[in-house]
């Protein structure tokens, strides 16, 4: 009996170990470049672009609404007829928040959202319902 829970214990102590540690779920995203233009997002399947708003300010300013290009940049699919929608969690406060959803034409849309609250913010996307991708973005 003795080693039976030992032996629980071990293994639930190496589950527990491989396991994907929570902080690395919010380390911000790194950007990416494509033909001169640096994006937000997951490279090969989405980029968002602030398109307005002052030049020296965060790409998602807290609190401030702006415009956003987004773009489907997987080769692979067309997204003909299909419609996107982002939506956004705060790490430390853990609200919930619908940020835009629309058509998709010409493998990309525009979006106009606000990030509430400064902070770590992670974004999911999804596609007529199926996830596409999610990043993690820092609101200032």
């Amino acid at each position: 009996m003795k080693k039976l829970v030992c032996l629980f214990l071990a293994t639930f102590v190496m589950l527990v170990g491989c396991t994907e540690d929570d902080a690395a779920k919010w380390e911000i995203s790194p950007t990416f470049t494509v033909d001169d233009k640096t994006y937000h997002g997951t490279e090969g399947k989405f980029g968002i672009i602030k398109a307005n708003g002052e030049a020296d300010e965060s790409a998602f300013p807290a609190g401030k609404g702006r415009h956003y290009e987004v773009y489907f940049l997987d080769s692979d699919k067309s997204y003909v007829g299909e419609k996107y929608k982002m939506i956004a969690k705060h790490k430390d406060s853990g609200e919930t928040v619908q940020l835009y959803e629309w058509d998709i034409v010409n493998k990309q849309s525009g979006a106009k959202f606000a990030l509430d609250e400064a902070g770590i913010w992670k974004v999911e996307v999804e596609v007529d319902g199926e996830p596409l991708t999610s990043f993690v973005v820092e609101a200032e």
